[in-house]
């Protein structure tokens, strides 16, 4: 039985190798169909935390979005033919700031569910996808999903209760700011907002978890 991390770095040698990609990642998919515990490739790292922060909301590719196209291979065109305009525009924005041109998405499933996926993402020296590394990248998943499929790894374990509130994409937003421990001023900086909105944003947060403040919070989403 594989961990995790053992299949992370299995995969994206084998299709970094195959179909090769300026930057990569490897991650786990809980039940809320998002994305983490990711494994880098190619020292994405500080594209990584500028994503988390600021542009994840905007992602098309991600899980949940993915597995409406169907399929274990999704290109970054078919997934931003089912985004506005607005949406497309302010996640291009964030690609183009880091040179990358092209994003494919490898899911892989487990009990009809996207349990694990990878990015890979080229950058302009590398040019897009082409049909013929798509299909590459298609016989690979097949492959790996066949091996997922018939072993013993497991899904990501279901989040617990307090978890699974329902969260407006700018509370989603928040949350990783609240962990770093931001003032509500520079959180304010960061999403382009007043900190009078973050405060309102907050005072919903603390509601929806039962608690009356930001420590409260914080410990009760991560050290419970």
């Amino acid at each position: 039985m594989h961990t995790p991390q053992e299949l992370g770095a299995y995969c994206l040698n084998a299709f970094t190798r195959a179909v090769p990609a300026s930057l990569a990642a490897f991650y786990r998919i809980n039940d809320r169909l998002s994305a983490f515990d990711f494994q880098l490739h190619g020292d994405p790292t500080q594209m990584h935390d500028s994503y988390l922060r600021r542009y994840r909301h905007l992602d098309p590719l991600q899980p949940g979005y993915c597995q409406r196209i169907g399929g274990g291979v999704v290109s970054l065109r078919d997934a931003q033919a089912l985004q506005s305009k607005q949406h497309n525009a302010g996640y291009q924005t964030f690609l183009s700031q880091h040179d990358v041109v092209d994003v494919t998405e490898v899911l892989f499933y487990i009990q009809s569910r996207p349990a694990i996926g990878m990015s890979l993402l080229r950058k302009s020296h590398y040019g897009r996808f082409t049909p013929q590394e798509f299909d590459t990248l298609q016989s690979l998943q097949e492959i790996l999903q066949l091996a997922v499929s018939t072993s013993a790894f497991e899904p990501a374990p279901a989040l617990p209760e307090h978890a699974r509130v329902a969260l407006t994409e700018r509370e989603e937003q928040l949350l990783p700011l609240l962990r770093q421990g931001l003032s509500n001023k520079a959180m304010a900086r960061e999403l382009g907002i007043a900190p009078s909105t973050v405060k309102t944003h907050l005072d919903h947060l603390y509601r929806k978890f039962d608690v009356t403040n930001r420590t409260e919070l914080v410990g009760r989403l991560y050290l419970d």
